[in-house]
């Protein structure tokens, strides 16, 4: 784990951790044939064990280019410092990383001619432009067998139309680096086009690429981190439209990893530069500047595909809408017959998460009648062949990029028919037969959205790929595996049980589809997917005269044996089970709690694998009593009774609000997935789940 001539530190007793893995609270792993743990090379990184000193973290050297005290001239320029610009005359010395050495130190500083912005840009670039990998290494990663060879990146600056004419860039694009006195921006945004192209690398190639000087997950993390830090969270620099676009793909690239609430918070720094610039506005005054001639943009496309994301994540994560502006009706003319299918999928999104956020009522359920008859109409404005699942097979690349497109977009429609109908499906097996229809609405959309990542994952097993669709098909198969319990309840006709076989086949499909990914990978995400639904399909129903639903489970010896549990953070406990689902609230107590949502092993235990290793003097989540429903007056509460902001066990209880996929997989995607489905379920009338 280190250089054996390095001078040891005095560590406490049973401390066998490394420091990154202490940093980040992971539970930390070591393979006897191997020098580093399983997370470190997981992540590329330097595996360093706290009996050595810690190895400088980038994050923590912010170096500043000028001299440690300020001159007058320093003073002078901030007390006249008016509105910031990209190439502001005034603006602030820059820090930036330093890795092995001091940037801007080389040189005696001279208080009386600081140096200028300029000259801080220029040493910017030079940094940025040197920490580059080589024109060798870029090569032999372009030139890679299997590799993507078309740039998606492109999908966020140009509408389908140019693209379907011109075609998408090759990878051979970015052997064009910019030179290093570029503007930081420009080097920034190769950085990241480069960093988002690796996430494409198929695992198979690691081994074919070892002549690289570095790992090419350690190249990705490294140049997008660099570019996040000193430029796409520079408000300084970010005044031209390459400076949103670098947000945007950073955007991109977090959602990729999994990251989706770190892409949500770039999203919305995308969304608030783009206002700014008014490319939100419908008579085109918009004000931002270009910095390079060559940069092929169309800002009124830019501005929805930040919406677009925003709302598409706004609906997994359970969060409020940054903006309500819809798409001009030019717009949609003009269009593809695919792009016209996107912006009203962006129109519908918008009015579901209305809904979502006000409060539960009557009324609620015409409107969603109204906007599953729009969803109607928006599908079949496209020829019904469209609709058929893309095989995958085309040998073109462009053919099988669009096809790729295709099947994502079918996959939205289809999720939003999930989330459109989900809050009502488990009211149908109340005395109220007419929410019978979002029931069979959900399983039917839930089986589409599977059957298309079963084909999308049996070809493309890269984790970082279409990493949207791996929560959609999660939650697809819990909502299917929900709608058949729910539908053998004692009194009810089952209508589904004649396709009960065929859908926990086609579960155990996906299921075994995230085990592989997880595999090729070792891929937090869909490590945990695969547990939760194996867990999930241990609940056998057998349906008997009565409609009897049992759990079958091996040697049970207490009830709990019988249950899944899963244990979401700033929500509560999930306990499934044949007899229905309950939820109940989790408080940090004192001895150990999880980070990740948790699920039971059978013999009541928490498995290990699953979670990492807490700090002493947490424990386990307490439940309180189970939630009822059906108790008139008193709907479910949808969030738990925590500790108050005071408590200091709060933050270690529970992943930070932005933690990384690696530290919380499911992102709040489950929490929002449970919120939805109980959001009606409290003034239902004879509702026989608990939640």
């Amino acid at each position: 784990m280190s250089s054996p001539d390095t001078k040891r530190r005095k560590i406490r007793k049973g401390t066998h951790s490394c420091w990154e893995c202490k940093r980040r609270k992971m539970k930390c792993i070591f393979d006897p044939l191997s020098t580093r743990c399983a997370a470190c090379r997981r992540r590329g990184s330097q595996c360093v064990s706290q009996e050595f000193p810690e190895a400088p973290n980038p994050g923590d050297q912010l170096i500043a280019t000028e001299a440690e005290t300020p001159s007058d001239g320093d003073e002078r320029r901030r007390a006249d410092r008016g509105i910031l610009t990209p190439v502001s005359t005034t603006s602030e010395p820059f820090q930036y990383f330093a890795g092995a050495h001091r940037v801007g130190r080389n040189k005696r500083h001279d208080p009386t001619h600081p140096p200028g912005p300029q000259s801080k840009n220029e040493r910017l670039s030079r940094f940025l432009h040197e920490s580059l990998p080589s024109r060798d290494d870029t090569e032999m990663i372009c030139k890679a067998t299997r590799n993507p060879s078309v740039l998606a990146h492109e999908l966020l600056t140009m509408p389908y139309t140019t693209l379907d004419q011109h075609g998408l860039k090759s990878p051979a694009s970015l052997l064009e680096s910019p030179a290093p006195d570029r503007h930081p921006v420009l080097i920034a945004r190769h950085m990241l086009q480069l960093a988002v192209f690796l996430q494409h690398l198929h695992p198979d190639l690691h081994e074919e690429l070892k002549d690289l000087s570095e790992s090419p997950r350690a190249i990705m993390e490294r140049l997008a981190d660099l570019a996040i830090s000193l430029v796409t969270t520079n408000d300084e620099l970010l005044g031209s439209i390459e400076g949103l676009e670098c947000v945007m793909i950073e955007s991109m690239y977090q959602a990729n990893v999994g990251n989706l609430r770190r892409s949500w918070v770039a999203g919305r720094r995308a969304m608030t530069m783009a206002q700014m610039m008014g490319l939100h506005r419908p008579d085109s005054r918009t004000q931002f500047q270009v910095l390079d001639p060559l940069t092929k943009c169309h800002p009124q496309l830019m501005w929805f595909r930040i919406v677009f994301l925003d709302r598409q994540l706004c609906l997994l994560l359970g969060l409020p809408q940054g903006c309500s502006s819809m798409a001009p009706d030019t717009l949609l003319v003009n269009d593809t017959p695919m792009g016209r299918l996107e912006r009203i999928h962006c129109v519908l999104s918008s009015r579901i998460l209305e809904r979502n956020a006000s409060h539960p009522s009557s009324p609620d359920y015409a409107l969603t009648r109204s906007l599953d008859l729009e969803l109607q109409r928006a599908a079949r404005s496209l020829p019904s062949k469209w609709w058929l699942v893309p095989t995958l097979t085309a040998t073109d690349s462009q053919a099988l990029f669009w096809d790729t497109r295709r099947l994502f977009a079918q996959v939205l429609h289809y999720n939003l028919l999930n989330q459109l109908h989900l809050p009502y499906m488990l009211r149908a097996s109340s005395a109220e037969r007419k929410y019978e229809y979002s029931r069979i609405t959900c399983v039917n959309a839930s089986r589409e959205v599977l059957s298309r990542f079963i084909t999308l994952r049996s070809f493309n097993r890269i984790a970082y790929s279409c990493r949207t669709v791996d929560f959609l098909a999660l939650m697809a198969a819990m909502t299917l595996l929900l709608a058949h319990l729910d539908s053998h309840h004692a009194g009810t006709e089952n209508l589904l049980a004649h396709q009960y076989i065929s859908d926990r086949a086609m579960i155990e499909q996906a299921q075994e589809n995230m085990s592989e990914v997880n595999r090729l990978n070792s891929d937090a995400l869909s490590a945990q997917s695969a547990d939760l639904l194996r867990r999930l399909l241990t609940i056998e129903v057998e349906a008997d005269g009565a409609g009897r639903v049992s759990v079958q489970e091996a040697e049970s010896e207490t009830p709990d044996d019988a249950v899944v549990t899963v244990n979401i953070p700033y929500f509560g406990i999930i306990k499934i089970a044949g007899e229905g689902m309950s939820k109940e609230s989790s408080r940090p107590q004192a001895t150990a709690t999880t980070l990740r949502p948790a699920h039971r092993e059978r013999s009541g235990s928490v498995s290990s694998d699953t979670l990492p290793q807490m700090p002493p003097g947490i424990s386990n989540p307490q439940p309180m009593s189970p939630l009822d429903a059906t108790t008139p007056g008193q709907p479910a509460p949808l969030a738990p009774q925590l500790h108050g902001p005071s408590d200091p066990l709060l933050p270690q209880g529970y992943p930070g609000l932005t933690a990384p996929a690696e530290d919380w997989a499911f992102q709040g995607v489950d929490m929002a997935f449970f919120e939805s489905l109980m959001r009606s379920t409290g003034d239902a009338e004879g509702a026989e789940w608990t939640v």
